[in-house]
């Protein structure tokens, strides 16, 4: 696999080659993005990270179960995009429909919010995700801009 252009930290990949400090299968996840072909990754347990070429990963497929905060899902019915405003133990909490600055109770199970939405594969970068993004930092929520 060649360097992905839109990392950022927390991404998640699958060793699919071996070596001294990862295992076959493991899940890495980004740690700091060096610009390198060969960035830190975190091991699973979280105990270490080591550098590792992407060569030697797979991406990781991301469902909507797995959507963090500022992540955008899609409607499975509508089309309309939402971004993860919370998340809880049990639940998530999304935006508004195209308007990712306002919530009104629009909270879901882990379950439904699988069975309803399709998580979107790149955040949009428009003004309106920016604005949004900007919202929550002012709210106290930690946004990597990694």
């Amino acid at each position: 696999m060649q360097r992905p252009s839109n990392l950022k930290k927390s991404d998640q990949f699958r060793v699919i080659e071996g070596g001294d400090h990862y295992d076959l299968g493991e899940i890495v996840t980004l740690e700091d993005d060096n610009g390198s072909s060969s960035p830190y990754f975190l091991k699973a347990d979280k105990s270490n990270s080591y550098f590792i070429p992407f060569s030697q990963l797979e991406p990781v497929t991301k469902t909507a179960r797995d959507a963090q905060v500022g992540d955008e899902v899609i409607g499975k019915t509508n089309g309309s995009e939402y971004m993860v405003l919370e998340r809880f133990q049990n639940t998530v909490s999304l935006s508004l429909a195209n308007d990712f600055k306002k919530a009104l109770g629009n909270i879901y199970t882990f379950d439904e919010l699988e069975e309803d939405f399709t998580i979107k594969a790149e955040p949009s970068v428009d003004g309106k995700t920016a604005e949004a993004m900007e919202v929550l930092k002012e709210a106290g929520y930690k946004i990597s801009k990694d």
